[in-house]
């Protein structure tokens, strides 16, 4: 009997985008939807085809299974790449062990802050090893012609004896505008330099980008460009980047 592929052929559609996006951060989320109600497809395709061939079924049945291990491999992946970004084991391990045997170690890492529960409150992001304050905002030019960027001011801890990124909250830390069509997740930007060529705040992203030595805390900014006049809403994700805060910001 002639295999029925309609179902198949859309099983392959939904299996073949969410492998598409499989690899891809946050993305893959929906990529995983996708992946499911492929694998759904492919099922009934299957058992729709039991007397017949199944060739197209069993193809978007493939598909579609192996975009939810990607997507699961990949998940597991960043995470631990971004519970190590966030960890104290940017150190090497020549260092540690030096920096042990000198101290003579006995003590148990109960105080190791790369354990502590990542939290939103007050304005005051914990993410284990890194704190940052948030201090204040303001909207200032972008360096593209007509546009406008918001300006979030921190001042950043290191909680640990090693050198950080402060940077490294671009990772966790969203910025969402709607437009007429869509709730954006704006880039970072860059503020238009001045009269004399300088960019006003420099040294605030720079410091963002500098490696911040053990237990000091310095004065950073981050900066996304903006898509309109409305409300900013930014988002605070965990290692496991799932939410667990938010706040917003006018523009206007």
């Amino acid at each position: 009997m002639t295999e029925k592929k309609i179902l198949g052929i859309l099983a392959i559609v939904f299996g073949g985008v969410g492998l598409a996006f499989s690899w891809v951060p946050f993305i893959n989320n929906m990529a995983f939807i996708l992946g499911i109600v492929g694998v759904v497809l492919g099922v009934i395709a299957i058992i729709t085809n039991l007397k017949s061939k199944k060739t197209l079924a069993l193809i978007g049945t493939v598909i579609s299974i192996l975009s939810l291990i990607i997507v699961l491999t990949t998940q597991n992946l960043y995470s631990n790449q971004l519970n190590k970004a966030f960890s104290g084991d940017s150190t090497p391990n020549s260092q540690k062990e030096s920096s042990e045997k000198a101290t003579n170690k006995s003590v148990s890492n109960s105080n190791d802050p790369s354990k502590n529960t990542w939290t939103f409150k007050h304005d005051v992001f914990s993410a284990g090893i890194m704190t940052y304050k948030f201090t204040k905002s303001e909207v200032r030019d972008s360096i593209e012609n007509g546009k406008k960027t918001l300006v979030i001011y921190a001042d950043v801890t290191n909680n640990t004896d090693s050198e950080q990124d402060p940077s490294n909250i671009y990772t966790v830390m969203h910025a969402f505008q709607k437009t007429d069509t869509a709730n954006k997740n704006l880039i970072p930007g860059m503020v238009k330099y001045d009269e004399n060529s300088n960019n006003p705040i420099q040294q605030y992203t720079d410091a963002l980008n500098d490696k911040l030595l053990g237990k000091k805390t310095t004065s950073v900014a981050l900066v996304y460009s903006l898509e309109n006049n409305n409300p900013v809403t930014v988002k605070f994700d965990n290692a496991d980047f799932t939410k667990i805060g938010e706040k917003q910001y006018d523009v206007k």
